[in-house]
């Protein structure tokens, strides 16, 4: 058997470049042949050819998805996959099986296996179950995206209401930034006028990495970046558009002056001051080069809106005044927003009080119009209960502090949510809240117990498969069951018809005998399409005696030939049964029904 079948060229599987893999496999044909397809199209490739030496690959480099053999020296792929499940739960693992064996795939679902392929190894199979699972982690990682986004424009824009147009404010509301955008560095320039009518370009303030404030009070922090006046940034600035990407995007005069800086991305939004161009906040990731996200120059040009009414002296009230009339006017865009996004978006105190919550949070629970008066707590408007659930997210990261993230289902909306919270702080540090992001992943689960169904059911005839039956024989041959009585069923003139119709009329007389072999025998019984024209029946509980009634009664159905297809072909079995009553010798039982039905076809053959 080859270990791998060949397919079709696929088109490259883009999702995959975002993701670290990790392939364990003890095979070195399978191991070479799947690191040459997938080397090229992921961001790292991590293989391993046991258990033992993938799971030191895990916790060292943390990838994105795992992908195992089940049958390796040293540590085997569902052992590693529980240790994987219980460290790390949300990281998907996808196995391996060269046997078709129910047992393992019934473990795999126990422990919350994300995929289950069998060898030889369908490469397009396996770009599928991959690309489905980048989807789910890419989804996964722009609800984190969004929750941190969201919650960083809040205590930005928070930060600026609540101050009295100082330098802390705005000191305050750009660390927010940083840290919501992930950037090494954020800093505040202005536009001045300069001789001969040029403009240069001054430092205001800035936020290193950690919790360093580059605070210009005399001239130029050394330990910040000096950018030069360009032409063509101010330009488009003027234009109220941004100007970001990686060094590599910008023309070559341009992206020398990133170089000299050390800067590997860039993302600089304007800031206007009663219409006019004040200047620009400006992002730095100084490890990276990476694209900015429409989601975070979103997010830093909803907060810069009103860094400009802050800038300068505000001595006179009216300035003040116009001032708060900007930042309420940020906040009013921020909450336009916060209410496009479809995820049901909350943001909770810590006594579980929505404080704020989006257009569709308040469709999807009934709330009415935007205030939040007597709305009561998380925990009653998702759940309709009196107190958190013993899996509450927002109650985890009360007591901890730290980012939570989890997957239930909520009865009262009858659906099945991806929930992420995040933690919200003060200008003092102290946890205010979090914002919730809740999204509706009922489509993926019911599509998963839909792959779950199909690797024990027969597609066509919706019978049990050969997977099924091969396990429920080693639970009966465990178990105490007896008597227990076999039927091998072989559909008659398969191939004739396929040959002389096609296969519509052969895959209809294939339904109509599965469903004819549903009218014969009781509901109790096990009705297997053990693949082609050969089924099987295990009859639990039914002696010789009963087997012998139950065998004269499918065949006077038969012979009466009423049965037949939608096309008017006649349904003909040829039929072999046994019984035991030890159920560890069921292999030879069916072996002795498998003779048995050879016997039937061959006498009613004539020959």
């Amino acid at each position: 058997m080859v270990p791998f079948k060949t397919v079709s060229p696929l088109a490259t599987p883009l999702d995959l470049r975002e993701l670290t893999i990790l392939f364990a496999e003890d095979d070195e044909l399978v191991r070479k042949h799947v690191a040459r397809v997938l080397t090229p199209i992921c961001r790292e490739l991590l293989v391993a050819e046991n258990g033992r030496i993938a799971l030191e690959l895990f916790r060292r480099h943390q990838p994105d998805l795992v992908l195992t053999d089940i049958t390796m020296p040293a540590m085997n792929g569902l052992e590693l996959a529980k240790i994987i499940k219980q460290e790390r739960p949300m990281v998907p693992v996808i196995t391996i099986s060269a046997c078709n064996d129910t047992e393992h795939l019934l473990r795999a679902i126990n422990l919350k296996i994300d995929g289950y392929l069998l060898k030889p190894l369908n490469i397009e199979q396996l770009f599928f179950v991959l690309q489905k699972e980048a989807a789910i982690l890419r989804s996964q990682r722009l609800a984190n995206q969004q929750s941190r986004l969201l919650s960083g424009v809040n205590m930005a824009i928070q930060y600026l209401l609540s101050a009295d147009a100082n330098q802390d404010a705005v000191d305050f509301a750009l660390q927010e930034m940083a840290k919501a955008a992930q950037a090494d560095k954020v800093c505040l320039f202005s536009f001045h006028a300069a001789a001969f009518g040029q403009r240069e370009v001054r430092l205001v303030s800035g936020f290193a990495s950690g919790d360093q404030v580059l605070r210009v009070l005399n001239g130029i922090d050394p330990e910040a970046p000096e950018l030069p006046y360009v032409e063509r940034w101010y330009r488009m600035l003027r234009q109220g558009k941004s100007v970001s990407g990686p060094r590599t995007s910008f023309p070559v005069e341009e992206r020398s002056v990133l170089d000299g800086l050390r800067i590997r991305s860039i993302l600089m939004t304007p800031i206007f001051e009663e219409g006019h161009l004040w200047g620009f906040a400006s992002l730095y990731d100084m490890q990276r080069e990476r694209a900015w996200t429409d989601a975070e120059t979103s997010m830093v040009m909803t907060a810069t809106r009103g860094l400009g009414s802050f800038m300068g002296r505000l001595k006179m009230e009216e300035e003040r005044v116009a001032a708060r009339r900007a930042m309420e006017f940020a906040n009013v865009q921020w909450r336009e927003t916060f209410d496009t996004i479809p995820d049901l978006v909350t943001v909770i105190d810590t006594a579980h009080q929505i404080v704020h919550i989006n257009k569709a949070a308040r469709e999807r629970l009934g709330v009415d119009g935007t205030s939040l008066e007597g709305v009561g707590p998380c925990y009653l408007q998702f759940h309709g209960a009196s107190h958190p659930p013993d899996s509450c997210p927002h109650a985890a990261l009360l007591q901890d502090q730290q980012p939570h993230e989890t997957e239930v289902f909520i009865p009262r909306l009858d659906s099945f949510f991806h929930i992420t919270v995040n933690p919200t702080f003060d200008a003092e540090g102290s946890l205010v809240g979090a914002v919730h992001v809740a999204r509706d992943v009922t489509k993926r689960r019911e599509m998963e117990d839909r792959l779950r169904y199909l690797s024990t059911h027969d597609e066509l005839t919706q019978l049990f498969n050969r997977a099924f039956f091969e396990a429920e024989l080693e639970n009966l041959r465990q178990g105490r069951t007896s008597p227990i009585s076999v039927v091998i069923a072989d559909l008659d003139s398969l191939k004739a018809v396929n040959d002389q119709y096609g296969h519509d009329h052969g895959d209809a007389l294939i339904k109509a005998a599965a469903e004819l072999l549903r009218e014969v025998f009781r509901g109790g019984d096990t009705i297997v399409r053990l693949g082609g024209d050969e089924f099987a029946v295990l009859l639990k509980g039914v002696g010789e005696e009963l087997l012998a009634t139950i065998m004269d009664r499918a065949r006077e159905l038969l012979s009466s030939g009423s049965s037949c297809s939608e096309h008017g072909l006649p349904i003909r079995f040829s039929l072999g049964s046994a019984t035991t009553h030890a159920p560890s010798c069921l292999q030879e039982t069916i072996r002795e029904a498998d003779l048995a039905m050879y016997a039937d076809k061959k006498s009613r053959k004539g020959v």
